[in-house]
C-alpha cells in the first residue's frame, strides 16, 4: 500500500499531467495571434489575464497564481517571436 506521501505524489503528477496538456492547448492557441497584434506586447490584456487567474484560485494561492501565469505570458511571447 502506497504511504500518504507517494499517495499524495500520484495525485500532483496526475494533476501536473492535465496542466501541462492543458498548457500545451493554450500555447498552441497563442502562438498564431502575434500575426493578429499591431505590436508583440499588449499590457492592458497580461494585466486581465493576470488578475483572472489570481481571482480563479483562493486568495492565499493569489501571488502564486500570478507568478505562475506570468511566465507563461512571458513564454507565449517568445513562441510568438519565433514563430
Amino acid at each position: 500500500m502506497a504511504t500518504k506521501l507517494e499517495a499524495a505524489r500520484l495525485k500532483i503528477d496526475a494533476l501536473d499531467r492535465r496542466i501541462a496538456a492543458l498548457l500545451s492547448r493554450r500555447l498552441a492557441l497563442a502562438a498564431p495571434l502575434r500575426a493578429l497584434k499591431a505590436k508583440a506586447s499588449d499590457p492592458a490584456r497580461e494585466r486581465q489575464v493576470l488578475a483572472n487567474a489570481a481571482a480563479a484560485v483562493k486568495k492565499i494561492h493569489a501571488r502564486a497564481a500570478r507568478a505562475v501565469f506570468s511566465e507563461i505570458i512571458r513564454q507565449t511571447k517568445k513562441i510568438q517571436a519565433a514563430g
